[in-house]
């Protein structure tokens, strides 16, 4: 992890309960006016925001619009995917 970066979790405090999922919070060791992250990091956050999304809209249950392959991880793999298939 860059040294500019302090931790990296989800954000269990965060003061905005109606926010879709938890979200990952990054905190920085200041000054910091930016970072680099690389692949770990960025796995780390993949990770995080999985748990995260998968906490408020679990994968066994129907939660309105938001059903097995629009949550978490499907989620996440189907827009990487798109990403992948673009030519």
């Amino acid at each position: 992890m860059p040294k500019n970066i302090k931790e990296i979790k989800l954000w269990r405090d965060n003061p905005q309960k109606d926010r879709i999922s938890n979200v990952v919070k990054i905190e920085f060791n200041f000054p910091c006016t930016w970072t680099i992250l690389d692949i770990e990091d960025i796995k780390k956050i993949i990770r995080l925001w999985i748990v995260g999304e998968e906490m408020k809209y679990p994968l066994d249950k129907d939660v309105g619009l938001h059903f097995a392959e629009n949550r978490g991880r499907w989620m996440f793999f189907n827009e990487l995917k798109k990403i992948f298939d673009e030519k």
